[in-house]
């Protein structure tokens, strides 16, 4: 008997050795590596819902998101109970657009979950399908049973700022960047009501720290070279929409402004090139029209 004993905590500590050799890796960025431990421990164990679920959590990660969203739902399926892998399926799917499947899950899985991140699940769902009102009463319900929910505030500031309730976006996403200064979306969002509100220098300052932080974040690109070319930057402006439309092309608010600055800076040959864009862009934004023939 204490043979058998010896053996079940000889294995119990393997196993979570090889768990944590799996998280480190994960943490330290190392994907492969840390999806190669979990499948082992699935091969070991294919009821192993914990392993699976790191590895569907590892898959996402990689950018596997086919392979991550079919561990997740194995893993629920094996456990319903588990809300986790519940509520990154839910937030995969909508970050996804698969609002299909993010809804069947809401019903099968959260129609009873009254906690605050399911709460907040069920916001972030309605306010893909541009239901702006809907998702502020679940995100503020979420917000008043557990305020300091990451993301939360942000989330709810946009959809404040979707629903043209400027004032109290502005109020949730200052809130927001108290929580988290790194907060990219907030700091764009932000950036782009400040810019509204004619509050010039606090906007560029948000929009700059988002183009830092987020690189290819160029609707904040744009925004800021707007706020540069009013400043009399021309040719700074221009440089950060020459990025833009380099990146998206299709992007006719960055090709207008280009061709102004263009033609600021003594540069003809390259305004004509912009202003032709834009006459193509324009005939096929007319020619998708409805009843375009």
């Amino acid at each position: 008997m204490r043979t058998i004993l010896t053996l079940a905590i000889l294995l119990t500590n393997q196993l979570a050795a090889q768990v944590d050799l799996g998280l480190r890796a994960q943490k330290a960025g190392e994907f492969e590596k840390a999806a190669a431990v979990y499948r082992e421990l699935i091969e070991k164990n294919p009821r192993d819902t914990a392993a699976r679920h790191l590895l569907g959590m590892c898959q996402l990660q990689m950018g596997q998101m086919a392979e991550g969203i079919a561990s997740l739902e194995t893993v629920v399926k094996e456990n319903p109970q588990n809300r986790q892998a519940v509520y990154t399926l839910v937030s995969t799917y909508v970050a996804t657009s698969m609002l299909d499947e993010a809804q069947k899950r809401i019903e099968t899985n959260l129609r009873q979950d009254r906690s605050a991140e399911a709460s907040f699940m069920r916001g972030s769902y309605f306010m893909a399908r541009a239901d702006y009102e809907g998702a502020i009463k679940q995100l503020e319900t979420a917000r008043k049973l557990k305020p300091g929910l990451a993301g939360l505030s942000s989330m709810l500031g946009v959809t404040y700022g979707f629903a043209n309730r400027s004032d109290q976006a502005i109020t949730m996403l200052e809130a927001a960047l108290k929580e988290n200064p790194r907060d990219g979306n907030a700091a764009a969002f932000l950036g782009w009501l400040y810019k509204e509100r004619d509050r010039s220098s606090e906007a560029t300052t948000l929009l700059e720290q988002t183009v830092r932080d987020r690189p290819g974040d160029y609707g904040a690109l744009f925004l800021l070279a707007q706020l540069t070319q009013s400043r009399g930057n021309t040719a700074e402006a221009a440089g950060m929409l020459e990025k833009v439309v380099e990146a998206q092309p299709e992007h006719r608010g960055a090709h207008v402004l280009l061709a102004r600055l263009y033609q600021q800076l003594n540069r003809p040959d390259d305004a004509a090139r912009e202003r032709a864009i834009v006459a193509k862009l324009n005939a096929a934004q007319q020619a998708a029209q409805p009843g375009a023939r």
